[in-house]
């Protein structure tokens, strides 16, 4: 019995021994996974993928500097092992198939395979992109083309490599600013490709508009970032991707060479390379080893990854320089510093993510439901998932569902075509019945007043109507719709006639912000571009106020120096006055865009755009007749005016900062002496 027992033991230990040494177990995730919500922010999810381990070696080989990986359809690992001049072959359980290239390359740094299974090799050291057949001898050699288009000075030192299904190969090369050089099967060169576009920064366009030609010359010129790495996907769409690009590092290029993925794509300043997957979906790798995964429209699913912490754990790295994935959706990239491929698997959440996308992206959005509830039963907060969903009951004339997750995942297309059906089915069934109640509003309006001229009883209410308005107050306030009729007999009437007082200014003002709060959470979800709850009453307060305070008070000492007649109180009233058509039609339009789609987007944005107009045409009257200035005297003023404000800004600003340090001095000396005191 102990004979059996002991067998037992050594054998529970040898199989713990052989799972600990194996390279592919798992291992708890030493990094935080991410994904973003519907206003770009990172927000935590589960794990997307745990790391499964690494390939120190192959065999007896051992890597040295690899800088790229590739996978091919056969699943089959090409490994860029730049120091050792070769490209290693890995099957997909990670053992040696064979070496390409060790006696012809000499510094390989990209390796691409088609879909014959012929090997590219981009070799800065060669300055060439070696081709290998099934053979493994060497097919053709990709040099530095001698076209004159190609230019004369323009360097060739190939980085990268990809190919499409007609043997057009596109190659990276080091420090091109023209963009991918595209080159034929036989080597002819056919042109740049998808060129990255530079950036004309504030003191470039001063530069070049002080500066003479002569002292132009002498600065460096502004030329386009080169991409870093390229790829091409199923549908032979080229991907670029270019380290330190902000906003637009990843690139999908049509034929056209015009990007079809969003510009506001998340963005790290130190991307290496990027790997799509037959799903379509996008792998990028940066220098620090994050890893971001997005689907085909450019939106992130997870990033996840960390930099070495010096303990040499798997899942984090120190030069990451590859990435790739398998059919299987496993993860490779390879660590130029540490010498090894490091695997990442998939967990239940992201298969179940993929899954869910692969049925949408398919157009089975009825089918997807499923998948996308099981999502989200999962974390709630994944907004692509509430999108799918959102896209399945649309599908299914669940309109009023669908449009609570567009709400949720603050897609406003989405949004905008389900209220559409909405209320266009709503019309149908209504609209006879509200054209009743309008022709019965209608004869009821002719009855009553044709009943008070017969009988006069509606006396008491009209009297008490004129009572409320001949009030003071009440008649100062509805003085304001005197500006949309005349609005120079109203500011006549508030210069001259002292037709309003400070008192309904002030309410006014008040008025406005209310106003102003209203529109903020109540404009049309579609035309809503500010999340109600990220709104802080006191920043709003400052964002409305601030800048009416100091128009006012620069107005007044611009004026006042440049012999205008305004007070202070009739530029404080003038200029609230002159907001009557905010004040007046702001909260109709606010209603209105409750009711609108994209369709009907022109009425709102142009009734938005007439009111900013019409008050900044009301504003320029004010100064005029206020201050008794001529047209030409008005500009002056208010050009000054904005000039004032911002240097009063500044003033306020160095105030602050002064007063901040006194309050640190202070703050700084009184714990002193209560630290003194103590001892």
């Amino acid at each position: 019995m102990k004979n059996i027992n002991g067998k037992v033991l050594l054998l529970v230990l040898a199989v713990f021994l052989w799972l600990d040494s194996s390279s592919m177990v798992l291992a708890e995730a030493p990094y935080k996974t991410y994904t973003e919500d519907h206003n770009r922010q990172f927000v935590r999810t589960q794990d997307a993928y745990h790391p499964a381990g690494s390939i120190e070696k192959v065999g007896d080989l051992e890597f040295s500097g690899p800088s790229d990986i590739y996978i091919d359809a056969r699943n089959h690992i090409y490994v860029a092992d730049t120091n050792n001049h070769r490209i290693v072959v890995l099957d997909d359980e990670g053992q040696f198939i064979r070496v390409i290239g060790e006696e012809v390359l000499q510094t390989p740094v990209g390796v691409f395979v088609d879909h014959k299974g012929d090997v590219y090799a981009a070799d800065s050291g060669l300055n060439q992109v070696v081709k290998f057949g099934a053979d493994h001898a060497v097919k053709q050699i990709f040099a530095r083309p001698e076209s004159p288009l190609f230019g004369k000075n323009n360097p060739f030192k190939p980085m990268k490599v990809t190919v499409d299904k007609r043997g057009n190969v596109y190659i990276i090369s080091e420090g091109s600013t023209n963009g991918v050089v595209q080159m034929s099967s036989n080597g002819d060169f056919l042109g740049y490709f998808g060129s990255n576009e530079s950036k004309a920064s504030f003191r470039i366009m001063l530069e070049r508009f002080l500066f003479t030609d002569a002292q132009r010359a002498k600065l460096f010129k502004n030329v386009p970032p080169s991409a870093t790495s390229i790829d091409i996907d199923q549908k032979g769409l080229i991907y670029t991707i270019t380290q330190g690009d902000e906003g637009r590092s990843v690139k999908r290029f049509n034929i056209s060479g015009f990007n079809l993925l969003p510009a506001d794509m998340t963005f790290h300043p130190l991307y290496t390379d990027l790997f799509i997957s037959k799903s379509g979906n996008i792998y990028t790798i940066s220098q620090t080893g994050i890893i971001f995964e997005y689907d085909t429209e450019g939106n992130l699913l997870f990033s996840f990854g960390a930099p070495d912490d010096g303990k040499s754990r798997i899942g984090m790295f120190i030069n990451a320089a590859g990435i790739a994935v398998d059919a299987g959706e496993n993860i490779y990239v390879v660590d130029k510093e540490r010498n090894n491929i490091q695997i990442f698997k998939p967990t239940e959440f992201t298969s179940m993510v993929h899954h869910a996308l692969e049925l949408y992206k398919e157009g089975h959005y009825v089918k997807s439901r499923e998948p996308w509830s099981q999502v989200l039963n999962k974390n709630n907060l994944f907004d692509l998932a509430h999108k799918g969903l959102a896209d399945a009951y649309y599908k299914q004339q669940l309109y009023a569902e669908a449009i609570e997750e567009y709400v949720i995942a603050n897609d406003k297309e989405g949004y905008s075509n389900a209220f559409w059906e909405i209320r266009n089915r709503w019309l149908q069934n209504n609209l006879i019945y509200v054209l009743y109640v309008g022709i019965i509003l209608f004869v009821l309006r002719i009855l009553v007043r044709w009943l008070h001229r017969k009988t006069g009883v509606f006396h008491s209410v009209i009297r008490l109507k004129e009572q409320v308005f001949s009030a003071a107050f009440i008649r100062h306030v509805m003085f304001v719709s005197r500006f949309i009729k005349s609005p120079f007999e109203g500011f006549y009437g508030i210069k001259e006639e002292r037709k309003v007082s400070l008192w309904s200014a002030t309410f006014l003002y008040v008025l406005f912000f209310a106003e102003y709060v209203f529109a903020l959470y109540y404009t049309g979800f579609i035309f809503n571009n500010v999340e109600p709850s990220s709104l802080i009453l006191m920043k709003e307060i400052a964002k409305v106020f601030a800048p009416i305070a100091l128009w006012i008070i620069a107005n007044y000492l611009v004026s006042t120096i440049n012999e205008g007649e305004g007070k202070f109180s009739e530029v404080y009233k003038g200029t609230i006055y002159a907001m009557a058509p905010y004040l007046l039609f702001s909260p109709i339009i606010v209603i209105v865009s409750n009711v609108l789609t994209n369709n009907d987007a022109f009425l709102y944005t142009f009734s938005s755009n007439i009111i900013v107009v019409w008050c900044a045409v009301l504003l320029f009257i004010m100064v005029k007749e206020v201050h008794d200035y001529t047209v030409r005297e008005t500009i002056r003023n208010i050009l000054i005016t904005l000039f004032g404000m911002l240097i009063l800004s500044l003033v306020a600003f160095i105030v602050y900062v002064l007063l901040d340090q006194v309050f640190d001095f202070v703050y700084s000396v009184i714990r002193e002496l209560m630290i003194r005191a103590e001892l």
